[in-house]
């Protein structure tokens, strides 16, 4: 019965739309440790005595773990039977993240490694700092812990990483209130001594806290500097230059490609929208190319432009016995180097952590598959059309984590927020300020919309000013002018749900 409990309550808190830092402080402000569990400086940072908290064991005797003869950084690990099958399979997914991203590998614990992860529910989410040398301790908590972005903070604290807001050059980014700062509590803002892997702050980066970070009176205990009204804190996964930093640490590679990639990456904080706008402004069409509409729809003939197929004719992707949706995909050789297929991998998978939806390596016998190419522009077909069919992720501009899953999401059957049926009830088209011959990507489509309601944060949402010809909106909320709309970095919940709904999958929706 207890366990039927935490995994409820573990889903409810993982449903809530909230960045890593916020779960954090809900969880362990409500922790009530054991007798022989550690101490917790920083919000989750685990020290086994009272002289550890104004130390830093990295500094002074080094804590990284130890990288093969084949350039791999493997670390054994244990997951607790404490864990559900579900619960281990979310774990695991948060473990294996860092395989796509770096050099760094995560495998199951044997009898004769020395040193190993033990990921258990413990009180609270913490780990400690680094490899401390024999089994350590990773708490994840099943009431509350066990969400994406969690995992892979407490894991880049084993890794040897420290808060952000305690890197040694904090303080010409954040400015510390401590008058706000709950009694007791003002060393968890010490400064470590970091050398920052020649990497900028970062405001996004999933090892940030947020702004009432231990407040006692309401008020911020961090304030952004120069500029007092820069988010932070809201990070839901590991930033750009959370895994530049991963990599530059633990020597995977040329550190100059890690550096070199964070500063082409300026774009990220840009929404999806904006980025497809981008990427699809000066696309020149090739020959063997499609028509696009709505800024990235592909579509055969000119008549196919205010036409649905998946209304027509259906266009769903087939369901197995099993439950799952298999979605063959092929990434021909030579189109990305191994970092941008990365991306593109970790967009792939991120579908099977929320739905049934299943993309899979192309296989000689599949007879529909989606082929992946660095084609012109970022693009997609609405549904399974038949055969194979093209998703186009060009390697300017394309190659973000939104873009990945909302040119997935048309291959999977849905078209933008703003052209669904029941647009005219939350978005108001501005018709005289789209570009003329642009208009017909605001059409309106015949959607069923999954029984949910319009979703401004919907990763299929374009912003204010899509195809306006004279820098004023082209789309005004309403009744509420002033909601912000179209600045979605990855799935809404509501896009989930209407994904799960669409396809069946029971078991998610």
């Amino acid at each position: 019965m207890s366990d039927n409990g935490d995994e409820d309550e573990s889903k409810e808190l993982a449903a809530a739309d909230l960045g890593v830092s916020d779960r954090l402080d809900i969880v362990n402000s409500n922790r009530i440790p054991a007798f022989h569990d550690p101490i917790l400086i920083g919000g989750d940072i685990a020290v086994d005595t009272e002289a550890e908290k104004d130390s830093d064991l990295c500094s002074t005797m080094g804590c990284l773990w130890g990288k093969w003869n084949d350039g791999t950084v493997y670390i054994p690990y244990h997951i607790s039977n404490q864990f559900s099958s579900t619960q281990k399979d979310i774990i695991t997914r948060g473990l294996e993240s860092f395989s796509t991203v770096s050099c760094v590998r995560f495998r199951p614990n044997r009898r004769l490694d020395k040193d190993w992860l033990n990921i258990d529910s413990g009180s609270g989410c913490y780990s400690y700092i680094g490899r401390r040398g024999g089994m350590q301790l990773v708490s994840l908590s099943k009431k509350g812990c066990l969400h994406h972005g969690t995992i892979q903070h407490e894991l880049l604290h084993a890794l040897g990483f420290n808060h952000e807001q305690t890197r040694a050059d904090r303080d010409t980014y954040i400015q510390v209130l401590v008058q706000n700062v709950v009694a007791g509590m003002e060393h968890n803002f010490r400064k470590a001594v970091t050398k920052n892997q020649v990497t900028s702050y970062d405001y996004n980066s999933v090892m940030q806290y947020h702004r009432y970070a231990f407040s006692k009176n309401g008020h911020p205990t961090m304030i952004p500097t120069p500029d007092p009204t820069v988010a932070l804190g809201n990070a839901k996964e590991m930033s750009h230059n959370d895994i530049a930093r991963l990599n530059i640490l633990y020597k995977c590679g040329s550190p100059s490609m890690y550096v070199a990639e964070f500063v082409e990456d300026t774009t990220r904080e840009l929404s999806v929208g904006e980025l497809l706008t981008r990427a699809n402004r000066d696309r020149i069409r090739n020959f063997d190319e499609p028509a696009i509409v709505d800024g990235d729809i592909a579509v055969k003939p000119e008549a196919e432009k205010n036409a649905d197929p998946c209304t027509n004719y259906g266009c769903l992707w087939e369901k197995w016995s099993d439950g799952k949706v298999y979605v063959p995909y092929y990434i021909g050789p030579n189109q990305y180097t191994g970092r941008e297929q990365a991306i593109i991998e970790r967009g792939l998978q991120s579908f099977s952590e929320v739905s049934c939806i299943r993309f899979r390596p192309y296989g000689g016998g599949d007879q529909e598959w989606i082929s992946i190419e660095a084609g012109g522009g970022c693009y997609s077909w609405i549904g399974r059309q038949g055969g194979g069919q093209t998703v186009s992720l060009a390697r300017n501009g394309c190659l973000y984590h939104s873009t990945v899953q909302h040119e997935l999401l048309h291959a999977l059957g849905f078209h933008h927020e703003q052209t669904r049926s029941d647009r005219d009830n939350h978005i108001r088209v501005m018709w005289q300020n789209i570009i003329p011959d642009m208009k017909s990507n605001f059409d309106k489509v015949n959607t069923l919309n999954q029984g949910t309601r319009y979703d401004y944060n919907s990763v299929m949402q374009y912003e204010r000013y899509a195809f306006s010809y004279n820098n004023q909106p082209t789309m005004v909320p309403i009744p509420n002018s002033n909601v912000s709309f179209g600045e979605a970095s990855q799935m809404s919940k509501n896009d989930i749900d209407r994904l799960n709904s669409l396809y069946g999958c029971c078991e998610y929706h």
